[in-house]
Formats: C-alpha cells, sequence, structure tokens
C-alpha cells in the first residue's frame, strides 16, 4: 500500500494481543506509517482502534460520499467461564458509534446525492451465525464469533449502516 502510495485503515483482531507489543503502541506506529488514515480513537471507550473516516465524493467536493466505521472487537473472552470464545464489542463503544453517527447524519444531510455508511470489525457479530439474514458470499468456515451477545447490530441497523465487514 505505501509502494503503491494508496490510502488504508486498519483494525485489531484477536491475534494482534499475542505478542510484546500492546495495541496502543501498535497503533501509534501504524499512525505514523505513509498514507495510514488508522487512528486510535478515543480513550474514553473500550478498545483501540475506534474511529471513522469519511470519503469524499468526487470533483474535489467538501461532502462525504461514504463513512467507514472501524471498531476494536478486542481479542479472548473477559470472562471465560461465562462465556467461552471471543470477545464482543463493549456498551461505552456502542454508545460511541451512535452518538457519532447521529452526529454525522446532520451533516450529511447537505449532501444532495447518496451517502452511505459501512462497518468493519475484525471478530464477527454473533448475528453471523444466523442463516436467515443476508450473506453475500460464500460459507467458507463457521463464523467464530462472541457467546455474549452485546447487540451492536441492533446499534448499526439503528443508525442505517448498510454493510458490516468482518475478518482479516
Amino acid at each position: 500500500m505505501i509502494d503503491r502510495k494508496i490510502p488504508y485503515v486498519s483494525i485489531f483482531g484477536n491475534h494482534d494481543d499475542e505478542g510484546s507489543l500492546p495495541r496502543a503502541s501498535q497503533m501509534a506506529l501504524i499512525e505514523t506509517l505513509p498514507y495510514s488514515l488508522s487512528k486510535a480513537g478515543p480513550e474514553d471507550i473500550a478498545g483501540v482502534g475506534n474511529y471513522f473516516i469519511e470519503v469524499l465524493a468526487r470533483g474535489g467536493s467538501s461532502h462525504s460520499a461514504l463513512t467507514i466505521y472501524l471498531l476494536d472487537t478486542h481479542s479472548y473472552s473477559p470472562d471465560k467461564r461465562k462465556f467461552d470464545g471471543y470477545d464482543w464489542i463493549k456498551k461505552n463503544q456502542i454508545d460511541w458509534f451512535k452518538q457519532t453517527a447521529q452526529g454525522l447524519k446532520k451533516k450529511h444531510k447537505e449532501y444532495t446525492l447518496i451517502h452511505m455508511d459501512v462497518a468493519f470489525i475484525h471478530i464477527p457479530l454473533p448475528e453471523y451465525r444466523d442463516p436467515d439474514l443476508y450473506v453475500k458470499g460464500e460459507w467458507r468456515e463457521p463464523p467464530t464469533a462472541p457467546i455474549f451477545n452485546s447487540r451492536f447490530r441492533d446499534a448499526l441497523v439503528e443508525q442505517g449502516v448498510l454493510m458490516v465487514s468482518a475478518g482479516q
């Protein structure tokens, strides 16, 4: 990406805690790399890397055509006895997302063309296991989503996010 001068963003996954460098230090390094649009995000909410970027419309417009939300899905469950497996998006992250999305909606009303909101996470939401929900592509392995459902999907739907992608 750097060699090709392509701007990029990043989020953390469950394996990023397995090395000797903490997430905050990893993000501090990523933020300094050329063409990186990655941000640590608010320090007062769970995780590192809860942020959004806006993609502006063509032609030098100052209006956003696309908002990309990125959230840290952490790593492994903090309560393995009760919820074995992976961690989940926390309530303060969901509150931050909803507040941010609502604030941006006011700004996006100025835009006369279509505005889209999308989200990227690493660990899938529990709803990824629901065969009745729409999926584009093929299931090549079962989703390894958290056991605990923090209801982040509800917030995504409520705020009009059109697509969420999980994985690496």
